[in-house]
């Protein structure tokens, strides 16, 4: 997770010195950049989320099992 943010830092600041150098190219692909980025973050959390919802879902169904 710490690279993910690291890019999207850099992408930002890439970003901000598109802006101040007037370079519309670099700012274009930073924003591209930053948003695939975020939603790159988005997908991660969502998925860990999901990977713990099966996990207590499964652990639930093996004491049933077990218990019956």
């Amino acid at each position: 997770v710490q690279s993910v943010l690291v890019a999207t830092v850099l992408g930002v600041l890439a970003l901000v010195a598109g802006l101040v150098l007037g370079w519309p190219v670099l700012v274009l692909l930073s924003i591209i950049f930053t948003v695939v980025q975020v939603v790159m973050l988005a997908a991660r959390a969502a998925v860990q989320r999901n990977d713990a919802k099966m996990s207590e879902k499964l652990a639930a169904k093996e004491i049933r099992r077990r218990g019956a």
